[in-house]
Formats: structure tokens, sequence, C-alpha cells
């Protein structure tokens, strides 16, 4: 059954029902949709792994926020406070009192960003068994239809239309730094700026940096190149693109000669024009210029949390510009080099620290 999540509140009693049998619904979250089952249904909860095709791994319980408190033990209230409800998963140590399926030590708590989902919460009164909608290894589902030709075990759907297929980002708030599990729709910038400090990395996980100027063939590769200098590959992934950049040319000569007296390479670089799949697969954004900044925002407004100035970042000073040298000699390349590199220096430790537990 396809209810819309405009008829949702009427037919809350009918999925309440639905769960208080063990049924598994599906539910529209400010990220992808999920498959949700009673939490303290130990039955419903193995027919959820079932389904899933999942090994005894426990699931992501959305809990009301004001009854985190009950089952789990909270720490960085700072975190919680700020960014939940939201496209968080943070796991907590659980209460010794609490007993849910598959959970010994730890727990995962969500709390979605949707109205019928904190409703239902709140209605519902115990805790959801909650995972996305797919298969265990394969993207989530983003189409209320494609769930039920896929899953007709499940027995109601909300559909809410198209869901974006980003996920809830993951952070392990029981150490200190907390560790990022997974990465997700919540920027890690965002909760560090939350946190006051830089958190830690899961060693399976790599950092994203975007370098933008205007055609992609100077600044932002060079950019790309140096930093890659700087850090291991196995702690980061690196790309650059431009505003209006063709696609498909090589970088500028200087630019090549200048990162290969570095010890790097991009020879077989080849330009890229910015696009929102790449604003969205970085974790940090660095541009030259005001107008790569402006343009960065107009293509996708979210991204702020994780844009910078490269000239400007950790700095207080004035100078946030990198100069273009395009059309110039050797030297006007050299000192872009020269501008960029202290704060290319900066970039590379911090994406060490995160890391600094392997």
């Amino acid at each position: 059954m396809i209810i819309n999540i405009k008829q949702a509140d009427r037919a809350c009693d009918k999925i309440i029902q639905t769960l208080e049998k063990g049924g598994i619904v599906a539910i529209p979250t400010d990220t992808v949709y999920g498959l949700a089952v009673d939490g303290t249904n130990k039955s419903a909860v193995q027919n959820l792994l079932a389904l899933k095709k999942r090994k005894n791994r426990p699931f992501t319980f959305f809990i009301p926020k004001v009854k985190i408190d009950n089952y789990a033990v909270i720490t960085k209230k700072q975190i919680i406070e700020h960014l939940i409800p939201g496209p968080l998963t943070i796991i907590l140590e659980k209460r010794c009192n609490v007993s849910l399926p598959l959970i010994d030590n730890k727990i995962g708590i969500r709390v979605p960003k949707t109205d019928f989902v904190i409703e239902l919460l709140n209605r519902f009164d115990k805790p959801l068994a909650v995972t996305s909608a797919n298969l265990t290894g394969y993207p989530p589902i983003i189409s209320a239809y494609e769930i039920v030709e896929k899953f007709p075990e499940v027995e109601i759907v909300v559909d809410a239309g198209i869901l974006s297929p980003r996920v809830s980002t993951i952070v392990d708030l029981t150490t200190t730094p907390p560790l990022i599990k997974r990465k997700g729709a919540l920027p890690i910038l965002k909760l560090e700026k939350i946190y006051g400090d830089s958190l830690l990395m899961d060693k399976d996980l790599k950092f994203n940096v975007l370098f933008v100027c205007t055609g992609n063939t100077c600044r932002s590769p060079m950019a790309m190149g140096l930093l890659e200098t700087l850090i291991e590959p196995r702690f980061a992934q690196i790309d650059s693109a431009g505003t209006a950049a063709i696609s498909g040319l090589p970088p500028a000569q200087f630019a090549i000669d200048i990162v290969k007296e570095f010890g790097g390479s991009i020879e077989n670089y080849q330009t890229k024009y910015l696009s929102c799949e790449l604003i969205e697969w970085a974790d940090l954004i660095l541009v030259m210029e005001q107008k790569h900044y402006n343009a960065v925002l107009e293509l996708l407004p979210r991204s702020k949390a994780k844009l910078f100035f490269l000239r400007a970042y950790k700095k207080n000073g004035e100078e946030r510009e990198v100069p273009d040298p395009v059309g110039r000699g050797r030297s006007a390349y050299e000192r872009v080099a020269k501008i960029m590199l202290p704060s290319l220096k900066k970039v590379a430790q911090d994406i060490k620290n995160r890391f600094r537990q392997i």
C-alpha cells in the first residue's frame, strides 16, 4: 500500500498498527527512504535482516530527541543539541537497563528532520529499527514505487516523491575526538564547527578536497598537484574544476613544470567544468577568487559550510584571492605557487590530523 505523505498524518494509526503487529513500513527521511520495524520486536528485526540480505549487524534506531537519554549515555552534548534532528546518525553507549535486538554496548541513534517521522516517533512511543531502502551493498532506492516493486514484503510505503541518494553521516560520540564512521549529507566541517575541533576519520575513509578556479588550467590543477605532494593518497582524494572550463584540455605548461619541480605531476590531468556532483563529493572546497566562491554557492547553496578561500584558509589576513597567471610568464606561475603553498601545508596537516589514530 502506498500512502502519499500529504495523507500520512491521517494514516498514522494504520502505520502504527502495522508496526505493532511486526510489519515493515517504508518511510521518507531527510536523506533517503528507510525500511522500519518496531525496534523492540526481535522477530520483526530478524525479518528486516532477511529482507535486506544483511548479516547480524545492528540497525539504527529512530528515537524522539527528548528520549535519547532513556536509551543512551549522552556525550558531546553540543553536537546533539545543534545537529539533531538532522541527517546525522550518532553512536552512543547504550544504557545498561536497555535491551534491544542486536545491540550490545553501543547504539546508533537518528532523528530525521522530517515532520512526518518526528510525529510518528512521538505517537508510536517505541524506538524504530531503521535501515536504508535497498539490498545490502546496493545504492539506496529513492522512489516509493521502486520500493513497492523491489520489496513486496513492505506493507506500507509513505510516498514523499523522489528523494536524494545521500545517506546520513555517521559519527561515533563514544571516542574523543568523535570518529566519523561514514560520510554523508552532513558535512564533516559543519560537525567540526559545532564540536569546536577536528574530528577523527575511520581508516577506510578518505577526505575529499576540491580546488576551483576559472579555466582549470592554471591555479586549481597546480594546487591539486602541490597538495598531492604533501599528503599520502590513503588519506585524501584531490580534484579540481573550473567555473568556465572547457573540459578535456591539458593544464598550462608552466603549471605542469612548477608542480614537477615539487615532485608532483599533473601532466595527464584534463580540465573539467564545475558541477553539483563535484561539489557534493567534496569535503572541503577551496576557491581562488570571490567569483568562484559565488559560483559554488549558486550551484549548491548548502555547500557553504565546506567552502573557503584557499589563500585565507585558517588565516585572519585581508588577502583572500590568488591572482590568475593565465597568459603571463613563468614568474607569475612561480608567484602563485608561493602564495598557495602555506595554505596547502595547513590543509595537508589538517587532513593528517583527522587520521592520527592510524
